[in-house]
Order: structure tokens, then sequence, then C-alpha cells
């Protein structure tokens, strides 16, 4: 196991652990419920962990945004697999 794979995997464990007691995830309501810093939060979230906390540093002075409420598991197994996709390509070239 190498040294990213190590951070990752301990990012997306810290992430699954404050994910189960925080109970704010915010993007379940429909499009239309939620307000725009939550849908382009959620629409981060969807690019990966760097676009979401790339978003949430940019959007802190203005508005108190915690990375936690934009994460359940389909979103943590879809940065995983996206991860191991990206693994794989790179070691096929």
């Amino acid at each position: 196991m190498n040294a990213k794979t190590f951070r990752l995997s301990a990012a997306l464990i810290t992430l699954l652990a404050a994910t189960s007691v925080h109970a704010g995830y915010r993007c379940d309501p429909a499009p239309s419920a939620a307000n725009s810093i939550d849908r382009r939060a959620c629409e981060a979230a969807k690019q990966g962990p760097d676009a979401l906390r790339q978003f949430v540093q940019r959007m802190r002075p203005i508005h108190s945004l915690d990375m936690n409420d934009y994460v359940n598991d389909a979103t943590l197994l879809a940065w995983e697999q996206r991860e191991q996709a990206a693994k794989l390509a790179a070691n096929q070239r």
C-alpha cells in the first residue's frame, strides 16, 4: 500500500465516521428545495473530495459549511471507485 492509498483510505474512514455521527446530509432533498449553496456543494461533492474541499474553503468567509454535510456512504464509495479506476488506468500506461 503506497502513501497516497493510505492517506485516501484514512480520509475516507474519517469522513465515514464523521458522517455517521453528523446528522445533516444536505444532498438528499429535491434540488428545488435545497438552497443554491447546498446545490453547488453537492455538485462539488460529485466531482470529488478535492473539489468539495476547495468549494467549502472558498465559501467559508461568507457561509459556514461543513464537508460532512455533503458526503454520505454512496459519495465515499464513488470517490473510492474513481480513485481505483485512476490507479488502474495509470498502471496500464
